[in-house]
């Protein structure tokens, strides 16, 4: 018997016999080949000819990026409304800008005249910040073209805030914002913790007296909050108190009383609830002293006994979590169950809940924020794979692969000469973060290039600062004994309008600028 492919007829080992063409293979065998190559192969590939080209474009292109996911919460049009092309260029881009240290940088609004601790929510439509005992609701517009005014395709442009007070005059920092989440419930609804213990379900009205509409009080004992967090569709959100307890709250009945636990430990850093997470189960995450503790979410409320705990350093009571985060389940490209954190002794830090490791599969650090011994305050997802962590001193934000836990970069946000970042939330090809006086935006979508393309004028610091403080605090060095930057003042230029970043593995600190935003 002749084996197949040695007969007479033409066979794989026939030299006469045409060679199969790349554009004729079936999907199958197609899909493998298109899995291995990069975006600037799959290019190269759309030149080969039209019916090359069209496979890619229809096949190609699609499996890429669902292969290689960026979450967008800000971008016009949604995702799924983007050519598939378009869309590629753009997430590329953010990567490259991401890795290549190309970024803009800007002030959101002008800035706050007492320090606080902000607190930060981004939405499609709106950048909302808690500032002291008002918010400041920032509406977010689709992108413009500057010659002929219509809706182009881009990340949405922050404009001027609207402000809405919360807490009665004269009663101070007692009764400051500490939290605000989403609420899903189709009215726009947002719950609001300050810290004297208030707990309010409320709407921002975007037209008349900026007076906010509370809806509903809920039953909070009178304790401080220290936390708020919010499930993803709202239906349920949780606070930590001064006194070490924790209160879980159905927000769609708000008379009805919370169920409580109290931590072993008065003080909770972090929180996180999740309840239709994919791969994980109702879930109350709190970030104490040295760990992360797991309490169930059970359908008659929190569980008391700890379910899971992980750990950060080898030394646990020498540091607490400042921050926890999962990533966008519907379009990251980590796997849902990676768990990031930020951390008191200068780390950030990765855990993957699909195992039953108590340690982190990675950490990361910045060296010269080490060395200052500043903790990280916040931290956040953002592109494919980096992730970006929050400093304790002078406004900075690290930047991580996290492919390669040993290379990263960190800027100086702007304006944030002596402030710690205390909140951070990434999303595609933007970084949005608070300090002590002022809100921020980092830039890796090229955004920043187009005329408005970033923060309207109406917006931004520069349109409310008086000459005489048109100065810019910029960091000039470091100083290797004792660990601290060196600064220098530059006049004329804005406070807010760039920032200043260096890489972790230079032997000597080397400064470059992010780029100049288009005026």
């Amino acid at each position: 018997m002749i084996p197949p492919g040695f007969g007479a007829g033409p066979s794989f080992f026939d030299a006469h016999a045409p060679s199969p063409r790349l554009d004729t293979l079936p999907d199958d065998v197609l899909g493998i080949i298109f899995g291995h190559l990069e975006i600037d192969e799959l290019v190269s590939l759309r030149r080969v000819g039209r019916c090359m080209s069209d496979r890619v474009l229809h096949f190609g292109l699609p499996l890429y990026l669902s292969s290689h996911r960026q979450s967008h919460m800000t971008l016009h049009p949604s995702p799924s409304s983007w050519p598939l092309s378009s869309l590629v260029k753009h997430d590329h881009l953010i990567n490259r800008s991401l890795s290549r240290h190309r970024w803009h940088a800007l002030q959101i609004g002008p800035t706050w005249l007492q320090p606080v601790i902000p607190t930060l929510l981004l939405t499609p439509d709106h950048l909302i910040l808690g500032v002291g005992g008002k918010i400041l609701a920032h509406p977010l517009y689709p992108p413009r073209s500057v010659t002929s005014h219509v809706h182009v395709h881009g990340g949405k442009v922050v404009g001027r805030a609207r402000e809405y007070p919360i807490s009665p005059r004269g009663v101070g920092s007692r009764a400051d914002i500490v939290g605000v989440v989403p609420l899903h419930d189709g009215q726009d609804s947002l719950a609001v913790a300050q810290f004297d213990g208030t707990l309010q379900r409320m709407v921002l009205t975007p037209s008349g007296p900026s007076l906010p509409r509370v809806t509903a009080r809920y039953p909070h004992p009178k304790e401080s909050i220290h936390n708020l967090s919010g499930s993803e569709r709202g239906e349920m959100i949780m606070t930590t108190t001064s006194g070490g307890s924790v209160q879980l709250f159905d927000t769609r009945s708000p008379w009805s009383e919370p169920s409580s636990i109290t931590l072993s430990t008065n003080r909770a850093w972090s929180s996180l609830l999740t309840t239709s997470h994919p791969s994980l189960d109702p879930v109350a995450m709190i970030g104490v002293q040295g760990s992360i503790e797991f309490h169930n979410v059970l359908p008659s409320g929190i569980s008391s006994p700890i379910s899971r705990k992980i750990l950060g350093p080898d030394l646990p009571l020498a540091s607490s979590p400042y921050d926890i985060q999962l990533p966008s389940y519907e379009s990251s490209q980590l796997h849902p169950s990676t768990l990031l954190s930020a951390w008191y002794d200068s780390h950030l830090r990765l855990h993957d809940l699909r195992t039953s490791s108590t340690s982190p599969v990675s950490t990361f650090v910045d060296p010269y924020t080490w060395a200052d011994g500043s903790a990280f305050y916040s931290t956040c997802f953002v592109g494919e794979h980096h992730i970006a962590g929050g400093g304790a001193r002078h406004g900075t934000v690290a930047f991580f692969d996290t492919r390669s836990p040993k290379i990263g970069w960190s800027c100086f946000s702007p304006g944030g000469k002596g402030s710690p970042v205390y909140k951070l939330r990434g999303e595609g090809g933007k970084v949005w973060g608070v300090t002590e006086k002022r809100a921020f935006v980092l830039a890796f979508d090229g955004s920043g290039d187009e005329t408005d393309g970033l923060v309207l004028e109406e917006a931004r610091m520069k349109s409310v600062i008086r000459d005489r403080d048109r100065v810019r605090h910029v960091p000039s060095g470091w100083k290797g004994r004792g660990g601290k930057w060196t600064w220098t003042v530059r006049y004329e230029e804005e406070e807010g309008s760039k920032a200043v970043g260096y890489e972790h593995r230079d032997r000597t600190v080397n400064l470059f600028e992010s780029s100049l935003v288009a005026s």
